[in-house]
């Protein structure tokens, strides 16, 4: 990750975001995971108001691993001063997803798809048909993010 200073303000989605992975051999889906179905058609809406320029965003995102814990962060690459940046940010106080999704991640595209989780089926997320590219995943250890790296500035905006 890059050293800069971040040059714009980012938002980090500020209600309950949960996090669920899935896909095939061929892909792997990141599925930010919001209350509602209108809360993540809104949300959806933002990153696409902020990437005004591309048809379908492109991410970069990086898991930070904790001893007892991960923070999943997902920015776009491209960020810009000229508008708000919108990120993705949830911290897990469990290892266990990052540790399946990461045995299970390979080669091949990822992308990130916002969803919703109905509350009358726990084990059962919806997603939107739209979805961002990410450009790549870093799998990191807190003591590899240094102050000011945009990740680190990232965790405390």
């Amino acid at each position: 990750m890059q050293n800069d200073r971040i040059p714009a303000p980012i938002i980090k989605f500020s209600e309950f975001l949960g996090i669920g992975y899935f896909g095939d051999k061929k892909q792997r889906v990141i599925a930010p995971i919001f209350d509602l179905h209108y809360n993540a058609e809104q949300g959806w809406e933002k990153v696409m108001a902020s990437q005004q320029q591309q048809e379908v965003p492109i991410f970069h995102t990086v898991f930070v691993e904790h001893p007892t814990r991960y923070e999943f962060i997902a920015h776009p690459i491209e960020m810009s001063s000229e508008r708000i940046n919108y990120v993705l940010y949830r911290s897990s106080s469990s290892l266990s997803s990052l540790n399946k999704f990461k045995s299970d991640y390979g080669n091949g595209m990822t992308y990130i798809k916002f969803g919703w989780h109905d509350l009358t089926k726990p084990h059962k997320f919806d997603v939107l048909p739209y979805y961002a590219a990410v450009d790549s995943i870093e799998f990191k250890n807190a003591d590899d993010i240094k102050p000011g790296m945009l990740v680190d500035q990232v965790r405390k905006s």
